[in-house]
């Protein structure tokens, strides 16, 4: 086999194992322990909030569908000053992946944290290949940051605006998958029963 050909043929099935990344759903959720410093409430009295960076758009969907979820205010991290943190039972922090971090702004917000009861990650990843350790490399950094405290991790495909991966994502599927996420934080905070008022009454 001459040297042209092996290249070729070399070249061809990188190709088509980068294309084949690139069509799949790999969003990733993973849950842990309960909220221990949240005491029992409502839902209607749970403070929320969902603070996110996001460069081309994706990681701002997901951050939009989680608090859609969960009913609370969603925040870019340009604008969190105006927030006092220390008033959310939870704080979801997303980002997009760079170079297996977090953004600059989101790992400046995540190091000023304090006091923080409950806390959740998520991040948005275009890199194909490798892109999905390098996704969990982010989230593990993030979630050092915020200690014991966090309830879970979600990752999901974005579109990359300079490598063209992961078109048309995240998509409804990957929405999808975002609020499931949210629903699961929910199942983790201790949340008064609707029954259960009702016979107290």
């Amino acid at each position: 086999m001459n040297q042209r050909i092996f290249w070729a043929m070399i070249i061809v099935f990188l190709g088509s194992f980068l294309c084949s990344g690139c069509t799949t759903h790999n969003a990733v959720m993973t849950f842990h322990s309960q909220a221990p410093e949240i005491e029992k409430t409502s839902l209607e009295n749970l403070k929320s909030i969902v603070v996110y960076d996001s460069w081309s758009g994706n990681t701002r969907v997901i951050a939009e569908e989680i608090a859609g979820v969960l009913n609370c205010p969603v925040v870019s991290v340009d604008d969190v000053y105006e927030c006092v943190m220390s008033d959310y039972d939870l704080i979801v922090v997303g980002s997009p992946v760079h170079g297996g971090m977090p953004t600059s702004k989101i790992d400046d917000f995540l190091a000023g944290l304090e006091e923080v009861k409950a806390s959740a990650v998520f991040v948005t990843y275009g890199a194909p290949l490798f892109g999905s350790f390098t996704a969990d490399r982010c989230l593990n950094s993030m979630e050092k940051k915020v200690g014991g405290t966090c309830l879970g991790r979600f990752k999901c495909n974005g579109f990359h605006k300079i490598l063209r991966t992961y078109p048309r994502h995240p998509d409804e599927v990957d929405k999808s998958e975002a609020a499931f996420f949210a629903i699961g934080l929910l199942e983790r905070i201790p949340i008064d029963d609707i029954r259960e008022n009702k016979v107290q009454q």
